[in-house]
C-alpha cells in the first residue's frame, strides 16, 4: 500500500483523470487500476490517467544513510505484479532497471506514448511476454544477449518504434528471444544489414 501511495504522492495524483478510492480508507485493492489477488497487488492499469513525473521504480529521493535503503518504495516493491500499464501518461527521465529485475511474475510492461528516454529494456523481468516501449524518446535499446544463456525466453512480443533509438541492426538483434515473433522497431535510426 505505501509503494502504491507513495506513488500517487509523486505523480500527481491530485490530478488524474480517475482516482477513485485513492489515498481513502478504502482497500488499496479496490482503488482505481489496481488488481490484487490475495492482498497483492498483480495488476496495475494506470494508463491515459493524466500521471505526470519520473517513472516511478521507487519514489524516494532524500538517503539518509542507510534509512533510504529500509524506506524506498514503488513499483519494484510490487514483487507480484504480473501487469504494468502505464501508458498514454506524461512521465518522463530515465529508467532505472535493476531494482524491476525483482519483480519475478511481471509478464506485461507497456509504457508507450510518455516522454521516457535513455535506455529500452525489453529484459526487465525474467517471465516477460509483451513489452511496449513505443512512441517515447528512448535512444537505445538493450541488446538481447542474455537470452543466449539463460532461460528467459518467453518475450515474444516487443514494440520499440517511434523513438529516436540510433543502434547497428546486428548488434541489437544478435540474440533474438527464440520465441519472439513481433519485434517491431519502425521509425527510429536502427541502421546496418541484417
Amino acid at each position: 500500500k505505501k509503494s502504491l501511495e507513495a506513488m500517487y504522492a509523486r505523480l500527481g495524483g491530485d490530478n488524474w483523470r480517475d482516482k477513485d478510492g485513492w489515498m481513502t480508507d478504502t482497500d488499496h485493492c479496490e482503488w482505481f487500476g489496481i488488481t490484487c489477488e490475495d492482498g497483492y497487488v498483480t495488476r496495475v492499469d494506470l494508463g491515459g490517467n493524466n500521471l505526470v513525473g519520473q517513472f516511478p521504480v521507487y519514489t524516494r529521493d532524500d538517503p539518509i544513510g542507510n534509512y533510504w535503503l529500509t524506506t524506498k518504495y514503488g513499483l519494484a516493491n510490487l514483487y507480484k505484479l504480473v501487469h504494468l500499464d502505464l501508458a498514454n501518461n506524461n512521465l518522463t527521465g530515465t529508467i532505472e532497471y535493476a531494482p524491476l529485475y525483482n519483480l519475478q511474475e511481471l509478464e506485461e510492461f507497456y509504457i508507450s506514448r510518455n516522454n521516457l528516454t535513455g535506455e529500452a529494456d525489453a529484459l526487465v523481468a525474467p517471465n516477460l511476454y509483451q513489452a511496449d516501449f513505443g512512441n517515447n524518446t528512448f535512444t537505445s535499446m538493450r541488446r538481447f544477449e542474455k537470452y543466449k544463456y539463460t532461460v528467459q525466453d518467453k518475450l515474444w512480443w516487443c514494440d520499440a518504434s517511434n523513438n529516436k533509438i540510433r543502434q547497428d541492426a546486428y548488434d541489437l538483434l544478435w540474440h533474438m528471444p527464440p520465441k519472439m515473433e513481433h519485434f517491431i522497431a519502425s521509425n527510429n535510426n536502427i541502421r546496418g544489414a541484417l
